[in-house]
């Protein structure tokens, strides 16, 4: 499989023009969690992605201010730890990491992901109704529902497809 990669611009949702950097600050305080440089900064990165990102992808974009593989990671588990940041698992066993704090926002939103290049979109404007989930089920107590879709993306498809038939006749006549 080949390794994931985003398709999508760091936020191409219209009508998306706010301050993360003044949103992640309040985020955090909200939390009661402290102010700190890494905290901001990862925070302002996951808001202005909008989109389940890699700590790969962070810490690619956050080394030129100084952050290392271990701030990054350890500041993901303060985010997911205080409920900021969502984690999201994907086909090939990784985890992404999101923030869905904007206004309209969903954190319950789906996910489709393409079982080939391993693309992995947000659903959230209403392309799907929210589905019931039962709070108890075979004595269970549930506590957290996923609903993740899968199939090929546009470009996935595109390089998929079969060749014409007047193709495949002259490839075969040249044997």
């Amino acid at each position: 499989m080949a390794k994931a990669t985003s398709r999508r611009k760091t936020d191409s949702r219209p009508g998306h023009h706010h301050d993360h950097t003044a949103h992640a600050e309040m985020l955090l305080r909200a939390k009661g969690l402290k102010v700190t440089e890494p905290r901001l900064l990862l925070l302002k990165a996951l808001l202005d992605r909008h989109r389940p990102t890699t700590a790969q992808e962070l810490l690619a974009q956050l080394s030129e201010h100084g952050l290392d593989h271990v701030t990054v990671y350890r500041t993901l588990a303060t985010l997911v730890e205080s409920t900021i940041a969502q984690p999201v698992s994907t086909i090939d066993g990784s985890r992404r990491f999101e923030v869905h704090a904007c206004e309209g926002c969903r954190v319950d939103h789906p996910h489709l992901q393409c079982r080939r290049c391993g693309a992995l979109e947000c659903l959230e404007a209403g392309v799907l109704p929210l589905p019931l989930i039962p709070t108890r089920l075979a004595d269970y107590v549930i506590d957290e529902a996923k609903l993740y879709l899968f199939g090929f993306c546009p470009a996935c498809q595109k390089e998929a497809k079969p060749k014409s038939r007047t193709a495949a006749a002259r490839g075969a006549g040249t044997k």
